[in-house]
């Protein structure tokens, strides 16, 4: 007997397409130090990042846009 897949459940299998989030690294004065991302994606990561490579400034992250595509299984 063969076995069945749903269509459902198959698209479900397939890895997931998402795009790269890009940062704008900056400081208090609005001067760009640089981008950054985070292999997860989210904002939290980046900025955890940023602080333990400058510790002790105080530096903002805003989106800055998408940048190529990653894999997600």
């Amino acid at each position: 007997m063969q076995k069945v897949v749903s269509v459902n459940g198959f698209l479900a299998g397939l890895p997931r397409i998402v795009q790269k989030k890009i940062w704008k690294v900056s400081d208090a004065n609005g001067t760009v130090v640089q981008y950054v991302s985070a292999t997860d994606n989210r904002k939290s990561t980046a900025q955890t990042y940023i602080n333990n490579k400058y510790p002790g400034k105080v530096l903002t992250l805003t989106f800055s846009h998408f940048k190529g595509l990653i894999t997600i299984r």
